[in-house]
């Protein structure tokens, strides 16, 4: 019922579209006077504007525009002189400012150089004065091993009138025991070696302390070595 209600207070369709037509039909109506009016006031400017297109006025507008390209053009001319001295002194300033980093560059680099080569040949100096000091070191350690090496050695006891014995197979011997009957010996004294064999019926356990020095050598003691080097200066050595 409500909405019948409201549906019956509000207007028909043609009375909506009453007021846009008749402001339609009115618009239709002035279109052609509008057309008109316009076609001839557009007539009138196209009118005024063929009167004033003349032969004279088209040459004035002519030889004004090309007056005005004339002093275009020459104040471009003129720009382009300004612009091209403005760059020239610019690179100008640049080329000296270039010229003078790349002098005080050259004098660093120069200079660095000079440093890193005094510096090189004092570091080549201390390298030789430091491998000539290693190398003496390395020299006199030397010549204490051999010094001591020759004072540990064997040959010292042979010098003193003592040989070493062999066997056949270079093994020493180190008492009359290991010596047998015909056996092959190889005796050592300090300026050579010379061959012996063994009486065939002497037997070895019977070698008495008369035919020791000769068949039973003895290697070099530990004291022997100390009796020889008591002369040198250990101190220095070490």
């Amino acid at each position: 019922n409500e909405l019948r209600a409201a549906a019956r207070a509000l207007p028909a369709a043609n009375e909506l579209l009453a007021i846009p037509r008749q402001r339609l039909d009115h618009l239709a109506a002035g279109l052609p006077r509008g057309l008109k009016a316009n076609t001839h006031a557009h007539f009138r400017r196209f009118a005024a504007s063929s009167s004033r297109l003349t032969i004279g006025v088209l040459r004035g507008q002519v030889a004004h525009a090309r007056q005005r390209l004339t002093v275009s053009g020459e104040r471009i001319t003129l720009s382009a002189r300004s612009l091209l001295h403005r760059r020239r002194e610019r690179f100008s300033g640049l080329e000296i400012r270039l010229k003078a980093s790349k002098l005080a560059n050259a004098k660093a680099q120069r200079n660095a150089i000079a440093r890193d080569l005094e510096r090189t040949h004092r570091l080549a100096e201390r390298a030789r004065r430091a491998l000539l000091t290693t190398l003496q070191r390395l020299e006199a350690r030397v010549a204490h091993r051999s010094q001591l090496l020759s004072a540990l050695s064997y040959r010292g006891v042979l010098a003193r009138g003592f040989a070493l014995v062999r066997d056949a197979q270079g093994h020493a011997i180190h008492s009359a025991a290991a010596v047998g009957p015909n056996a092959n010996l190889s005796i050592e004294f300090a300026d050579g070696r010379v061959a012996a064999t063994t009486d065939a019926d002497q037997p070895a356990a019977t070698a008495t302390p008369e035919s020791q020095p000769k068949l039973q050598p003895r290697e070099a003691k530990p004291a022997a070595p100390k009796r020889v080097t008591k002369p040198v200066d250990q101190g220095s050595l070490f």
